[in-house]
């Protein structure tokens, strides 16, 4: 039997349910962590379930590896692994729930049956176009309407407005876009403009046609920049001497990786599948880094970038476009700089200290406990 969430007349209790892997390199968890530990700080104690880890995998270790600093109150269950039914989890710890302040969950799976339970709860959002195609949004919105999904928080104004769009109510959302340890980026050192003659590149994530591999293609055929490609890169891609591919990097060198390259691109195409809602990590850790952006002119991307404030958007299958982009920073180093000490600036608007606190006042003053 699980010990019961610790109960106290002075301390907000949360119990945050989760299906991220504690042992595997995802951003889903890297974001689920990070915003627990910020809540521990913004004085709310959280209970963290997630399913099982490999026993090799320590946890203090892993929390360490992946920049969270505190001791976190997190608890394996099994039936919260993908596999299972989520039904044995909330009957197992139905009486443990009932206990906390609050129940929160970014996993629309779990939403639907906690709200089958009637168990009500916080459902944070990152996608929509996908719920839809799942035949899961409807009994989302259904439950959030009818009350027992007390708020939604979509990570983005764009998934906002399609639960809107989707029959949402618009008085109980909150939109609480990704975060960034902005600790972890003080050591990245300024931008140096003399290598803007000949720039490194980085493109982190998932690299294939829906994440512009043509465009990284054509960057290296005209020879352009040198290219840091850090994730899986699909098999047919090109091979070339200005290409330097990283399958992975472990998550507390990531500040190292931007220190290393004087521009970041994100071409995220339409075809994406969360091209409507996204709040990437990667684009935090780029402003917090202070390395200038090239992104796609995408809705959700265009809530936080400025063309020519702080980076330069453009059409994301004009691959012209994007050569264009690079040759303007290439030859206009006083751009390239007043972009990159911009963004370091508005880095802190989405510290994670900052995202909690949004989440913190909302949680306490709903249930009357500031």
């Amino acid at each position: 039997m699980t010990n019961p969430i610790q109960v106290s007349k002075n301390i907000f209790n949360l119990a945050y349910i989760s299906r991220s892997r504690l042992h595997r390199n995802r951003a889903n968890l890297i974001q689920t962590l990070h915003t627990v530990s910020a809540l521990e700080q913004a004085g709310i104690h959280v209970t963290l379930f997630l399913p099982p880890w490999k026993r090799k995998c320590n946890l203090q270790e892993r929390l360490r590896e992946l920049g969270i600093q505190r001791n976190l109150d997190i608890r394996a269950s099994r039936s919260l692994h993908s596999r299972w039914k989520i039904w044995p989890f909330i009957l197992f710890h139905k009486s443990t729930l009932s206990q906390a302040d609050a129940v929160f969950t970014r996993s629309p799976e779990v939403s639907i049956i906690l709200s089958r339970a009637n168990l009500p709860h916080y459902l944070e959002i990152h996608e929509v176009k996908q719920l839809a195609n799942k035949n899961l949004l409807h009994p989302i919105i259904e439950a959030y309407n009818g009350g027992i999904i007390k708020w939604l928080l979509p990570i983005s104004q764009s998934a906002a407005r399609g639960l809107v769009e989707a029959g949402a109510a618009k008085d109980r959302i909150l939109v609480t876009p990704c975060g960034v340890d902005i600790r972890a980026f003080q050591g990245v050192p300024p931008l140096d403009p003399k290598r803007l003659t000949f720039p490194r590149i980085l493109h982190a994530g998932r690299i294939g046609p829906k994440r512009g591999s043509d465009i990284l293609k054509e960057i290296a055929k005209k020879k352009l920049a040198q290219l840091l490609l850090v994730g899986e890169v699909e098999k047919d891609f090109l091979s070339h001497p200005f290409v330097k591919v990283s399958p992975h990097v472990p998550h507390a060198k990531i500040p190292q990786l931007y220190a290393s390259c004087e521009i970041v691109l994100l071409p995220y195409q339409r075809t994406t599948p969360t091209s409507d809602s996204m709040s990437p990590l990667k684009l935090f850790e780029a402003m917090a880094a202070g390395r200038p952006i090239i992104a796609s002119d995408l809705p959700p991307l265009r809530e936080i970038l400025e063309h020519e404030k702080t980076a330069l958007l453009v059409e994301p299958e004009n691959i012209e476009a994007w050569i264009r982009a690079i040759e303007t920073l290439k030859n206009d180093p006083a751009l390239a700089l007043r972009l990159s000490n911009t963004l370091r600036q508005e880095a802190h608007r989405y510290s994670w200290e900052a995202r909690a606190q949004r989440i913190a006042s909302l949680l306490k003053s709903d249930t009357n406990l500031i």
